[in-house]
């Protein structure tokens, strides 16, 4: 399985849709076995997606995302886990361990259950995919 992440410093970028470089990690069970760090050029949104697709990313954990790029990616038959904050090391590990739903990894300004679903109404943080 194949997971990527947006990386600003060592931390997930704020937004994936201005990220402009990814960390994709190669997992097999709980164990991590090959990750490298790609530049994500600024392009358009579906060109964006279309990138995702052709490494093969099953799993994309990321902070905000815009509905368009993540219904593309979805599309694509791509997971996303979004508004996810943290160290990539840390929400790596969560992520295997199946403790990311944790408070902790959620951004500032989310509160749990903010992945269930993306809110009408303008209220933040709500996001359809679930875990």
């Amino acid at each position: 399985m194949k997971v990527a992440i947006p990386v600003w410093q060592d931390t997930i970028s704020s937004v994936f849709d201005f990220a402009d470089k990814l960390s994709l990690t190669e997992i097999e069970g709980q164990t991590e076995k090959n990750r490298l760090e790609i530049p994500l050029p600024n392009e358009p949104i579906p060109q964006k997606a279309g990138r995702l697709k052709e490494l093969d990313v099953d799993v994309l954990i990321c902070g905000a995302i815009s509905k368009p790029l993540a219904f593309l990616i979805i599309g694509a038959g791509i997971k996303i886990i979004p508004f996810v904050s943290g160290r990539i090391d840390e929400v790596l590990n969560a992520y295997m361990s199946g403790r990311l739903t944790e408070s902790r990894f959620l951004m500032p300004g989310c509160r749990r259950g903010a992945r269930k679903g993306f809110a009408r109404g303008g209220r933040r943080c709500r996001w359809r995919g679930g875990l």
